[in-house]
């Protein structure tokens, strides 16, 4: 790489002298005229450009600040045959001269000079380059990081995604040895509309009215660290402790079943309608939790379908006391011995029902009923009555 010089003097003796005191492989352009060598300077791109300041009409000074403004990286010499500490700083402050050479010269002390100016550009080029190197890495490592944070990001709404499909125990189950089928005590709520053919037409900010009274269900139960595990148009079935363990779980799906019973109540006063629900709770030991896959070759190509499910005969029997509640007025909140028992406070307002015979169950049962407001004395006897049959 050859060093590139440019120097401009109206006197050709000057010049003459500067292009003999240079290395002959060196690049060397003179100018008698600073406007010829503006000209030129574009296509010559000089490492480093010296200037005679007394020149007719253009001065060193001026034309070495022009050179600042069009090739900034070029280093600037101005020289001059007289000794002037007002040039100096002028030249320092207007053109930001490296070097300051007076006339005559000494030809050995002007090339070394000049040598010296050419290691101080080269110097200055390195560090550009190495510079433009590590902000050129820099940025990448930036661009690496970005990419990070964001796939980490992504990572994470992914999940959240995955979470509001399927339950998150099956998300932290993935790739652990966890094997299914697997038992576990769960809380049972259901609830099951009744009356709802009064919902069919009903639309609430285009949304249908069932569809919001599951939704409140469903709500309430996430809030208190249950699983909705599914619904089908006028019921749904949900659960605490599948995800982990819950302590007075219990409590917990009566507080559920009380407020959804108030929300239905208030429903039914704003928007004019006359639906009631019963809701089952029910506490079931050893309860069966099971995945499911289903692999079929079509000719759309091979599908997959996975799936989960509580299945025992307390899950049953959870739907069968619920059903029950059907047979009075109101929405009921009926429950298992078996939930009761485990109630830390017990309301003094349950009703309890004796000789219970769900269908399919194999035995009678207690239960024990959180009344509504319609449901008079006369009409409960009457159902422990018909339950008892």
């Amino acid at each position: 790489m050859k060093p590139i010089i440019m120097y401009v003097d109206d006197e050709p003796m000057n010049l003459t002298v500067m292009e003999a005191a240079l290395p002959s492989d060196w690049e060397v352009h003179t100018f008698d005229s600073p406007l010829k060598a503006l000209e030129a300077v574009s296509k010559i791109n000089p490492w480093i450009v010296i200037s005679d300041q007394k020149m007719p009409g253009m001065s060193g000074v001026s034309f070495l600040e022009i050179i600042k403004k069009t090739n900034p990286e070029a280093l600037r010499v101005i020289v001059t045959g007289f000794s002037d500490e007002d040039l100096v700083v002028d030249s320092v402050r207007k053109a930001q001269i490296a070097d300051y050479i007076k006339k005559p010269w000494d030809v050995d002390d002007l090339s070394h000079r000049i040598q010296k100016l050419v290691e101080t550009y080269l110097l200055e080029l390195d560090v550009k380059l190495k510079t433009a190197e590590l902000e050129k890495k820099n940025n990448e490592l930036q661009t690496a990081l970005a990419q990070v944070e964001k796939s980490k990001i992504d990572e994470q709404n992914l999940r959240k995604e995955l979470e509001s499909w399927a339950p998150p125990f099956i998300l932290d189950a993935i790739g652990k040895s966890v094997s299914y089928p697997l038992k576990k005590d769960l809380t049972l709520i259901t609830y099951d509309l009744i009356g709802s053919s009064e919902l069919h037409a009903v639309e609430i900010n285009n949304k249908p009215a069932k569809t919001l009274i599951m939704h409140k269900f469903t709500e309430l139960v996430l809030k208190f660290g249950g699983w909705r595990e599914h619904h089908a148009g006028d019921l749904a079935y949900a659960h605490f402790g599948l995800l982990k363990d819950i302590d007075r779980s219990c409590d917990i799906a009566l507080a559920v079943a009380s407020e959804f019973r108030v929300f239905l109540r208030n429903f039914n006063i704003q928007h004019g309608t006359k639906v009631e629900c019963g809701i089952g709770l029910h506490f079931a030991k050893d309860c069966l939790v099971d995945l499911h896959k289903i692999e079929v070759s079509t000719d759309f190509g091979n599908f997959v379908q996975k799936s989960f499910d509580t299945s025992s005969i307390e899950v049953d029997l959870v739907f069968r006391i619920e059903k029950a509640a059907h047979d009075i007025p109101g929405s009921n909140i009926i429950m298992s011995e078996g939930f009761y028992e485990r109630l830390t406070t017990k309301d003094a307002l349950l009703c309890k029902v004796e000789n219970f015979k769900p269908k399919g169950y194999g035995k009678s049962i207690c239960m024990y009923v959180k009344k509504s407001d319609f449901c008079t004395t006369e009409l409960f006897e009457d159902f422990k009555v018909k339950l008892a049959a």
